[in-house]
């Protein structure tokens, strides 16, 4: 958590717990006021999820749109962010071979939501005996490269 804290000051982000039941989901961002408002009282997994996910919002600078589609976009890019940022590569890979993929287990010791390993994985692209993280079109172009057996 202290590493979201940080990385929330770096920003210039202000974080807030507070009771937000009455909107129906667990944490919002806005970017006018550069206020990431966090569900008070949550599982601390849960907690960590929704803070690294509305911090993905803050770092592209996300505004809520009129267009579903566009909404679907922003939220499916912030899970992806958050799940980079609170999911180490190798740590990723060690528990994916002990768990032989199974999600819920990988979770768990990864200490996120499943939502977030699910996230990591859409980002994940394997050739042959090696792993792409986040990659890109063109030679040399992706976040990281793992071999994996």
């Amino acid at each position: 958590m202290q590493r979201l804290f940080d990385y929330a000051m770096e920003l210039g982000v202000r974080v807030e717990f507070t009771d937000l039941s009455h909107l129906k989901h667990n944490g919002d961002y806005c970017h006018k006021r550069k206020l990431v408002r966090i569900q008070d009282g949550m599982q601390p997994r849960k907690t960590r999820w929704v803070f690294g996910h509305e911090l993905g919002h803050a770092t592209v600078g996300d505004e809520p749109s009129m267009f579903p589609w566009i909404q679907q976009r922003q939220e499916d890019k912030a899970d992806e962010w958050a799940a980079h940022f609170l999911i180490d590569p190798n740590d990723f890979r060690e528990v994916e071979e002990q768990h032989n993929g199974h999600i819920p287990s990988m979770a768990v010791d990864l200490y996120v939501l499943e939502k977030s390993v699910r996230a990591y994985m859409r980002t994940l692209n394997r050739i042959g005996d090696e792993l792409y993280i986040a990659p890109k079109m063109g030679v040399g172009q992706w976040a990281a490269k793992l071999e994996v057996a």
